[in-house]
């Protein structure tokens, strides 16, 4: 009976966790995790050049992999291994259980943003055991595969469009991991974090996640309202928003925080930009326009206008890479395209970066969080982590847009951001003729049985514009507070401001949430 109740009520739309009470799910909520040292070759490559890890961070690092269910609802079925990592506590301190960590994506690998970033986490790993898992079909969790390269497209190439091409994608996908692709979605990946909260022993799941991740941990708590310990969404996306209109959110927010990069660039030293707001503006667009027609060859590889808008978007994640930017565009000015070419290769191991090849869904923005994906040579498929951010994205929405729709969506987001407008109109075609349904489930996020979480929102955050957390307190019904910083980027957690981290630590650790109204920066 309790069976066929939990497949009432996953087809009723009633919160999941009523499935958990089904005893054919009872040995996968009382499994023991076996924990041992990561592989040595664990998350290889994902280790910033620039960031020195505190001794012994890597010795502390422990794997494991948790069964779960592929379908909730026919949990005897096939199963899915996940792949989990944690840093054990160390003291000093009353320890608290454990803080499950989400650094966004969708289609971003825990695992090795643990693995790299870690450190971060320092003074919360004093009393929490840190977890982070590879949600299903990304990184080391059963990953979402097209194959090695495309079938080469029927008739003549120039007739490869774009759409044409994105169909291709989503065939390879459907020959490659049709079984899987249904499987993805937000809503299952929150069923398999109250399996994590029970593997680990927690009554309640506290939870700190970033960009996409926000939507992960309010799903979560739309459907284990009563489960929701202590919960911070970093970055928050805004539940109310269809993907069209996070695009057109997302490039009038790169293109705001342009525009303060160039404001700030024209008041400093020998900026690239020259000294006069409209200048800069002209230059930006010129240098685009360059390397459109003229792409530039650095040691190979190439440097051209795609190459350019990626370069410009890291940057804008964080106010501390713009002296890195504005010496790249002061090479750039030389006939020198290095420094572009390694600020476009710099991002993917920062909490809620939106994934991009080779690496972020984010943080692409599409649920908030989709970056563009770089454009690939006729027979190239995207990078591992932008096919989980299609699949797990496509598995999250009933849009369906087609080649009919892709001239008024270039319009509309050129409009937008004349730079990364028709760089982010593309993503808008990744679920065309997807071979799986997608469904709105995920946006209902509404969760007034859950406690209070604090909701943390950055006045300049280009790919999480600011007015999403209100958004989302409003949407959950539960009373949550938002901490408001005024500053640029995404993800105010990992900036170092003390005033943020202090409120996130101080509730985190000791439950305490900041006044309504409170603002940092």
């Amino acid at each position: 009976m309790a069976a066929v109740v939990a497949l009432l009520g996953a087809l009723m739309g009633t919160p999941a966790a009523v499935a958990a009470d089904d005893p054919h799910l009872t040995r996968f909520y009382q499994q023991r995790l076996a924990w041992e040292p990561c592989p040595q070759n664990m998350g290889a490559g994902t280790q910033s050049p620039d960031v020195t890890p505190p001794p012994g961070h890597q010795e502390r690092l422990e794997c494991a992999r948790m069964e779960v269910p592929r379908d909730y609802t026919a949990p005897g079925n096939r199963t899915l291994q996940v792949q989990l990592i944690r840093l054990r506590a160390t003291g000093p301190g009353k320890r608290l259980g454990s803080l499950v960590l989400n650094p966004g994506g969708p289609g971003a690998s825990g695992v090795n943003y643990l693995i790299a970033s870690g450190s971060a986490f320092a003074r919360l790993g004093q009393q929490y055991d840190i977890v982070s898992f590879d949600p299903r079909g990304t990184g080391h969790t059963e990953p979402v595969s097209c194959g090695d390269k495309l079938a080469p497209p029927p008739g003549n190439p120039s007739d490869d469009t774009l759409a044409a091409k994105e169909k291709r994608i989503n065939d390879a996908c459907g020959r490659y991991s049709g079984g899987l692709l249904e499987w993805v979605g937000t809503p299952d990946v929150a069923r398999d974090m109250d399996v994590l909260r029970a593997a680990v022993h927690d009554d309640k799941l506290n939870y700190l996640g970033f960009s996409y991740g926000t939507k992960l941990g309010a799903v979560y708590a739309h459907e284990f309202p009563d489960k929701v310990g202590r919960m911070v969404l970093d970055s928050v996306e805004d539940p109310t928003k269809n993907n069209w209109q996070t695009a057109l959110a997302q490039a009038r927010g790169f293109q705001r925080a342009l525009d303060d990069f160039a404001d700030d660039c024209i008041h400093a030293t020998d900026c690239p930009l020259g000294t006069d707001g409209r200048h800069a503006q002209d230059q930006l667009r010129t240098w685009y326009q360059q390397l459109s027609e003229r792409p530039m060859k650095v040691n190979g590889q190439t440097v051209d206008e795609t190459t350019y808008v990626y370069a410009l978007r890291e940057a804008l994640y964080s106010r501390s890479d713009w002296p890195a930017l504005r010496q790249a565009l002061a090479q750039l000015r030389r006939g020198d395209g290095s420094g572009i070419l390694r600020m476009s290769n710099s991002g993917g191991s920062r909490a809620g970066l939106p994934h991009r090849a080779p690496a972020r869904t984010a943080g692409h923005p599409a649920g908030g969080q989709r970056t563009p994906a770089r454009q690939t040579g006729q027979d190239d498929l995207p990078s591992q982590d932008q096919l989980a951010l299609r699949a797990i994205s496509c598995r999250d929405t009933s849009e369906r847009y087609g080649a009919g729709d892709y001239p008024r969506a270039e319009r509309e987001l050129t409009r937008a951001s004349p730079l990364f407008g028709p760089d982010i109109a593309p993503t808008l075609l990744d679920c065309y003729d997807w071979p799986v349904a997608g469904d709105d489930a995920s946006r209902d996020v509404s969760a007034p049985g859950a406690p209070p979480m604090l909701l943390v929102a950055t006045t300049n955050d280009p790919a999480t514009p600011y007015e999403g957390a209100a958004h989302m307190a409003r949407a959950l019904g539960n009373g949550s507070t938002v901490l408001t910083y005024r500053g640029e980027g995404h993800a105010a957690y990992t900036t170092g401001d003390p005033c943020v981290q202090g409120h996130v630590d101080d509730f985190l650790l000791n439950g305490a949430l900041p006044k309504p109204g409170t603002t940092c920066g």
